[in-house]
């Protein structure tokens, strides 16, 4: 089986703008994950748009090719996030335990990046473009599961199994496997759409 690289099959552009474009649209993503599905699924932001979010990291990481990628999409909403942590989170609610928490938060987004990065990184190299795009996804999706349980167990005095947190203890039955099927088939989808852009 031949298999033809997505950087190739998209039109060349700047790698900083591509990927800026991509931050952009991840932020957007993640806007409304934050602030639809949350208001009107009675979902958890982290969970329910998990397609969503590998879609388009998978997606700027096959169209650059270079590693750190993942972690540049992410940057925006590492940045934009921490003020909007801080405000949210240690002003108006005074839900976390430290100020370090809103760091904490900022190096979780970066995290979700890496993941991605990484994935891609070390997948075997006898791997199909479409094979690695998938794991990739898949990273994504084991990522925000893990490293969200992390900040959300230490970085708030939190009932177990209340708000979030249920989604990633009681609810892990769902939220684990839901969160990499969906980063799987926003994986697939990203190298689809490379592959036929």
């Amino acid at each position: 089986m031949t298999t033809t690289s997505a950087t190739h099959l998209l039109p060349a552009r700047k790698p900083w703008t591509t990927i800026l474009l991509f931050g952009l649209l991840l932020f957007l993503v993640y806007g409304l994950g934050a602030f639809w599905v949350e208001r009107y699924s009675g979902s958890c932001m982290f969970v329910l748009p998990g397609f969503f979010y590998a879609l388009v990291t998978v997606l700027a990481i096959l169209k650059v090719q270079r590693f750190g990628v993942g972690v540049a999409v992410f940057l925006p909403c590492a940045l934009v996030g921490l003020a909007m942590e801080y405000y949210m989170e240690w002003v108006t609610d005074r839900a976390l335990l430290s100020l370090w928490g809103v760091l904490g938060w900022g190096l979780v987004y970066l995290g979700f990046g890496l993941a991605a990065d990484l994935a891609y990184r070390l997948a075997p190299a006898r791997w199909s473009e479409r094979a690695r795009a998938i794991l990739t996804g898949t990273a994504i999706g084991g990522a925000f599961f893990f490293l969200v349980l992390l900040a959300l167990t230490t970085f708030y005095d939190s009932t177990p199994d209340t708000g979030h947190l249920w989604y990633f203890q009681s609810g892990a039955p769902l939220s684990l496997p839901w969160l990499l099927v969906n980063g799987a088939f926003g994986g697939y989808t990203a190298y689809a759409i490379a592959r036929n852009a």
